[in-house]
């Protein structure tokens, strides 16, 4: 599957890449860089703390990710969660589907957040003939 980086955990999709995700919830979790692991962990004590560097707080948004159908967890700054906000609110007002994506912004990526119209489907109505008249 090309597209295993999308319905991780984690998922990180390339700029120009989307996933379709519903909001849970929002938490604030302290989160640390293990040298040991080599990856960012969340921390759960103040001894955990003391052996990891980077230590710092994030929005940790809780969505259902629509691609693999299991819940996902996207850290974001305070910036990135204002731009969320802005983007719920109008999804709350409208409906439609919000859409997960990263773009560049100079030398980092950031968490960036749309909102797709639902789709109207118009379907045409039969007209009303005889059978005989159709052959």
């Amino acid at each position: 599957m090309d597209e295993y980086h999308l319905v991780k955990q984690f998922s990180k999709p390339k700029e120009g890449e989307y996933v379709p995700i519903t909001f849970v919830e929002f938490r604030r979790r302290l989160v640390g860089w293990s040298p040991e692991l080599k990856r960012s962990v969340y921390i759960e004590s103040e001894e955990e703390q003391s052996k990891l560097k980077r230590v710092r707080e994030v929005n940790v948004m809780i969505a259902i990710n629509h691609l693999s159908g299991k819940t996902s967890f996207i850290e974001l700054t305070d910036e990135e969660k204002v731009q969320f906000e802005e983007v719920y609110g109008l999804f709350l007002e409208k409906g439609g589907q919000l859409m997960y994506t990263r773009k560049k912004m100079g030398k980092t990526m950031v968490s960036f957040f749309e909102l797709r119209e639902p789709e109207k489907k118009v379907r045409e109505a039969a007209e009303k003939s005889l059978l005989s008249d159709r052959m």
